[in-house]
């Protein structure tokens, strides 16, 4: 073989071996960036539970310990005495009211609650925690299994298909997050959703007849 065929063929070989380089580096990327996407957004290989985001009734979870899981919290044989705090929560659709389960974060099946939970369909929230902590709104809803956004709650958002979406605390219109309110003692929480051209308004504030 002469000098001039041989230095083509040596060429060649260095471009497949570069080729080979190459795809390897590519193949590799795109399995570790399949990976890393299933970790991200699946992490342990089991789905994140999901809040319904469908027109209620929204009635009590059938796995009240993995929605106390998902917001946080867990299930556990007795109520905490350090934290003792209420709410009362009402939600409404169109001027409806629509129900707060009752024994929302309490499983039966275990013998325990969650330091956040509901005794009965009052909307009265109970905190009861062993901890002096922080708890929100986003985590009631999220032992509801319904899905509460910056603008959204359930199946409704706040400017589409005419909606509109807005809660209240105390009478006063909340322009944070709606997941991120912070539950206080004797907090009223009205969660209110209309639409066209009826504006959502605060409702009248609860008696506390139901709250200890």
């Amino acid at each position: 073989m002469n000098t001039a065929a041989g230095a083509a063929v040596e060429q060649r070989r260095r471009v497949q071996r570069l080729w080979l380089v190459v795809g390897s580096g590519i193949l590799g990327l795109a399995i570790v960036t399949a990976v890393t996407a299933v970790a991200v957004t699946n992490p342990g290989g089991k789905p994140a539970p999901k809040g319904a985001t469908s027109a209620p009734p929204w009635p009590a979870p059938t796995d009240p310990a993995a929605r106390a899981k998902a917001s946080g919290l867990r299930v556990a044989p007795m109520e905490g005495a350090a934290l003792h705090i209420h709410q009362h929560l009402t939600v409404s659709v169109d001027g409806s009211s629509v129900e707060v389960p009752a024994n929302l974060g309490v499983d039966p099946a275990a013998g325990g609650m969650s330091p956040l939970h509901t005794h009965d369909t009052s909307g009265i929230v109970h905190v009861e925690s062993p901890k002096v902590a922080t708890f929100t709104l986003g985590q009631v809803f999220a032992e509801w299994g319904v899905a509460l956004g910056t603008d959204r709650v359930g199946g409704y958002v706040d400017g589409r298909n005419g909606r509109h979406v807005a809660v209240f605390v105390d009478g006063k219109l909340v322009t944070t997050a709606f997941p991120n309110v912070r539950l206080q003692d004797h907090q009223d929480i009205a969660v209110v959703i209309t639409r066209g051209s009826t504006q959502p308004a605060a409702p009248a504030t609860s008696t506390w007849a139901n709250a200890e």
